[in-house]
């Protein structure tokens, strides 16, 4: 038996105001950090060669204040009211710093802007992707190149990361990107230590 009229505009209604509740519920924003991102706990070398990390360069879509989530495959939302506490493009780039610092033992790793030196080397890395997806797992992608001191590349390569979410929610999607990124950086250090010392032979 169909249900009367009025009953399923009723229905409709309660869905369209719970909904709209939902994207606009009243309150200050969530915040959130990226984990690994303070620069106080990467013990930068004095001596061996030196790499400065330059600062991250995000796809446009990225560097809004709102998380962002894919929920189709030509759709993407920024959140309104999950952000990120600081720009995304700055954590990315303290991030780099940290993991670069712990993982490149015989490398003085510095932050762009610090005296460096004319023989320093630098890390330029580009985000493409850097989000929630609907196939529910945290997605990174983007390419890295280490630049010589004379402009020149050494090595590039391009990364990606797929991550799953551990529960619902922008807790878990944080704490899944942090994961993503350490990796990332981690991934980095390898061939970045190689590319540093063959160019440092060359100069020997």
């Amino acid at each position: 038996m169909n249900a009367p009229r009025h009953i399923i505009g009723f229905v409709m209604l309660a869905s369209v105001v719970w909904l709209t509740g939902c994207a606009g519920s009243a309150g200050a924003p969530s915040m959130f950090l990226l984990e690994n991102a303070d620069t106080t706990t990467g013990a930068s070398r004095v001596s061996g060669p030196t790499l400065v990390i330059d600062p991250v360069t995000v796809a446009p879509f990225l560097s809004e204040s709102g998380i962002v989530y894919q929920t189709g495959p030509h759709r993407v939302v920024i959140a309104n009211n999950n952000r990120w506490a600081s720009p995304l493009d700055s954590q990315l780039t303290d991030g780099l710093y940290t993991a670069l610092s712990d993982a490149l033992s015989d490398v003085s790793v510095r932050h762009y802007g610090r005296q460096t030196g004319a023989s320093a080397m630098h890390l330029a890395t580009q985000v493409d992707e850097f989000m929630g997806h609907y196939d529910g797992h945290a997605h990174i992608t983007g390419r890295w190149q280490l630049i010589g001191p004379d402009g020149t590349t050494l090595v590039g390569r391009q990364f990606s990361q797929r991550l799953p979410l551990a529960s619902d929610g922008y807790d878990a999607l944080v704490g899944s990107l942090s994961r993503g990124w350490r990796n990332t950086a981690d991934d980095m250090a390898p061939a970045l230590d190689d590319a540093i010392d063959a160019a440092g032979s060359s100069l020997d």
